[in-house]
């Protein structure tokens, strides 16, 4: 499925509603956008929110939160 668009004198395209739904594309979303080998056509995907990251990374010494606090309220002062 294809649509047209116009390029604004800002640079700037408004996606379809269409696209934005089957991206599942919101407001304040990151998008990012690339070109084929030929730089003939584009590619939109929307880029994952830190929440959806969030439990995707393997940390090698996690740090204990209730330690991590006695830290700070030792070793740092409050303003």
């Amino acid at each position: 499925m294809t649509f047209a668009t116009t390029l604004t004198q800002k640079g700037q395209i408004t996606i379809p509603k269409y696209f934005r739904e089957v991206l599942g594309l919101r407001v304040g979303d990151k998008i990012e956008l690339g070109l084929d080998q030929k730089n003939k056509k584009v590619k939109l995907e929307r880029l994952p929110t830190a929440e959806e990251l969030a439990g995707s990374f393997k940390v090698k010494n996690p740090i204990d939160p209730v330690k991590l606090r006695e830290y700070m309220e030792t070793h740092y002062e409050r303003f």
